[in-house]
Formats: C-alpha cells, sequence, structure tokens
C-alpha cells in the first residue's frame, strides 16, 4: 500500500475510494448525502463525481423528491459502463464469463484447454477473451481486465501461482502469460478467495466489515476479509482449511497427506463414497444423490449427514478463529441440498464459539466461479492499488 502522507494526488485517490464504494453498499445516493456519509467537503465529492461522470464509472439519475421539499440528483454506480472477465480454470477446462462492474453476468463460454499445461491456460484464455467480446458486442477500451481463479496458493501482487499440486504447477508467472497474449491487465489468485471478493463486493459480505466464506466442492477451502481487505497469508495460502487432519491414516489427498477433510468430505469423495456402498450406481452426480437423500434412500442420508456434520465443524473451527460478521457457505457441494446443508449449518451454529455469526448458504451456478474470477479485476475499483 502506497505512503498516505497528504500529497494532493493520494487525496484524489482516497476521496474517489470513498465516494465509490460508498455507492457499492448504499447505491444510489444524493451527493449531500455522500458528503454527511463519507466526510468529504462538497467540492471535493462535486470534483471526484465529475471525474467519475466523465469516465463513465458513475451516473446520474433522475431526481426525486427529498420529503416533499426539492428534488434531488442522486449518483450510483455505472455497472454497464465498464466490463471483466472472469476465468475459472479445472483440470480440462475453463469457463469464462463477461460480467459488467456488479458482476452481472453478460455472456460466457467454456473451452477444453489441459490445465497441466500454462501456456495453453494462457492461449486459452485470450481466445476466450476475443470470443466474448466479439459475441457481447462489447469494446476493449471499457475491458478493466482478466481474473483467473483456480486452486493452490499465489502471489497475488506478482500474479504467480506458487504452488497447484492439482494441475502440477510451482512458481508460474500465469499472469504475464496472458497479459503477453490477451493485451490487458490479469489478476490471479485463489478461486476461494475470487470468490470472497465477489461477495464482499456485491454479495452477502457487502455491509459487512468482517467476512468468511466456506466452499466445498473439487476441493473444500475458505477465506476470510477484515476492513476490505483479503487475509492471504505469507505465501497465499491462508485459509487452506481442505487439508486440516481430520482421519488418522485415512485416505491420501492430492496434497500426498492422509486424511484431509478435502479427502474425506469433498464433492468427488461424497459420491466415491456412495459408490463403494452402491457400485452400481458409480456414475452418480450431486443432484442425484440429494434426490435419493430426500427419497429416504438411508446410505445416501447417512453419508451426506455425516459429510456436512464434518464440514459444519471446520466452518465452526474457522468462524472460531476469525470471529466474521457474516459467513457465507458455497462451492458446487451446496448441490447436495438440504440433506448435507442442514446438518452443516447446525453443526456450524452449535460449534462457532462466536455466537452472532449471520450464516449464509449461496445458490450455485455454473457462473458463480467466473464471476468471482472476475471480481479479481473489478476490486481494482474500489481499492488502493498495491
Amino acid at each position: 500500500m502506497p505512503s498516505l502522507k497528504g500529497n494532493q494526488s493520494t487525496s484524489r485517490t482516497l476521496n474517489r475510494l470513498l465516494l465509490l464504494n460508498h455507492l457499492r453498499r448504499h447505491g444510489p445516493t444524493a451527493r449531500s448525502d455522500i458528503a454527511a456519509a463519507t466526510g468529504l467537503s462538497p467540492a471535493a465529492i462535486s470534483y471526484v463525481s465529475s471525474e467519475l461522470l466523465e469516465q463513465q464509472v458513475i451516473a446520474e439519475l433522475d431526481a426525486v423528491a427529498d420529503g416533499g421539499r426539492r428534488r434531488m440528483t442522486r449518483l450510483d454506480l455505472n455497472y454497464a459502463g465498464h466490463v471483466a472477465l472472469g476465468v475459472k480454470l479445472m483440470e480440462r477446462s475453463l469457463r469464462a464469463t463477461l460480467v459488467d462492474l456488479g458482476t452481472n453476468v453478460i455472456d460466457t463460454l467454456t473451452a477444453d484447454v489441459d490445465a497441466r499445461s500454462p501456456a495453453a491456460v494462457a492461449r486459452a484464455t485470450a481466445d476466450a477473451l476475443a470470443d466474448l467480446l466479439e459475441r457481447s458486442g462489447e469494446h476493449r477500451q471499457r475491458l478493466i481486465g482478466i481474473g483467473l481463479a483456480m486452486p493452490g496458493q499465489h502471489d497475488a501482487e506478482r500474479g504467480v501461482c506458487l504452488r497447484c499440486d492439482r494441475f502440477g504447477w510451482k512458481d508460474v508467472p500465469i499472469a504475464a502469460l496472458i497479459a503477453d497474449l490477451a493485451g490487458v491487465p490479469v489478476w490471479v489468485d485463489n478461486d476461494v478467495n475470487a470468490f470472497a471478493l465477489a461477495e464482499h463486493l456485491f454479495g452477502a459480505g457487502r455491509q459487512a466489515s468482517s467476512l468468511a466464506v466456506f466452499s466445498f466442492g473439487r476441493g473444500i477451502g475458505a477465506a476470510m476479509i477484515v476492513d476490505g481487505q483479503l487475509l492471504r497469508g505469507r505465501y497465499g495460502g491462508a485459509g487452506e482449511i481442505g487439508h486440516l487432519t481430520v482421519v488418522e491414516d485415512g485416505p491420501r489427498c492430492e496434497c500426498g497427506r492422509l486424511g484431509c477433510l478435502e479427502a474425506v468430505t469433498s464433492l468427488p469423495a461424497i459420491l466415491n463414497a456412495y459408490g463403494i456402498v452402491r457400485p452400481s450406481d458409480r456414475s452418480i452426480d450431486p443432484a442425484a444423490l440429494a434426490t435419493l437423500a430426500g427419497e429416504g434412500d438411508p446410505v445416501a442420508r447417512e453419508i451426506l449427514d455425516t459429510a456436512g456434520r464434518r464440514l459444519g465443524a471446520a466452518a465452526a473451527t474457522f468462524a472460531s478463529l476469525f470471529d466474521p460478521e457474516t459467513m457465507v457457505i458455497g462451492g458446487e457441494g451446496v448441490l447436495f441440498g438440504p440433506a448435507l446443508l442442514d446438518p452443516l449449518v447446525a453443526t456450524l451454529k452449535e460449534k462457532n464459539f462466536q455466537r452472532n455469526t449471520e450464516v449464509f448458504v449461496e445458490f450455485w451456478n455454473d457462473d458463480a466461479w467466473a464471476r468471482g474470477a472476475a471480481a479479481l479485476a473489478i476490486d481494482s475499483f474500489f481499492s488502493l492499488p498495491s
């Protein structure tokens, strides 16, 4: 973070961020109300708002009556004024989603790619950007940049993947590889961190001073945001709760250790547990298993209940350590439905030492990860530069 000693450029930047973040949290607001809420002078608001209006970052809305006295022109974010590309990288494919400034989806595509090859990932990402801009008719000049969300530990400031066991990456400068081909700024981070940023900017954590997310699906992870700052850890590994040992000498995890939470309660582990008991159903998916549990299948109910309680205990540990105002549960595992989510939330609330944490379960769809990835780029609009 740069020095905040009052040079004029820094002062303008801080004023800009105060105004933008007020609009992000509270929506359309009159200039006088922004001044009262932020402490900015009318002159400062006039200067900053004029600049942002010219850049099409904000917009003026039609005047509305103020308690029957006078009509007030309000300011709001111009969500359609800028776009960002979010990319969620998986083992054999990527999902690229073009969104507006509020992470609302404009268009999306899925492309095959071998994630073990950074060069192939960079080329597929650049191609996806070109395809989506052409299909949507959006202008490149309005593009903030690209956010890439993937598993592993990352140096977000340098755009380097430090370690991703799933893809076999180590010290890969993936942001630079993509930027060289796409010609736009690129941000990269862990996919759960990206999900947390999206919830902080425009989701359940928009009003919260501290936000935790707990995600379970192909992997399991957590993230924490305090006063707008994502806690990353020294080597980008904060929140890797999926690698807590929960079963001594349990199944081997992809990280190489035995009995990790991820090895016994990730989405593949849950489906595999059902397939072992019911070999004829080895190809079952989360929605089908949820249906079976809802219909009273005792094996499905027991497996999902056990997984839910384990996940809830892990989420409670995270919440107890960090005392978040709000906690969001998300990831593909949400598709297992009430048979897993009910024991998860009940265990979380029972075992969480911090009794006042608000808990939300995020509805999940295919664009959720990529929208989170786009938030990596969009966050640059609302934060001080590194």
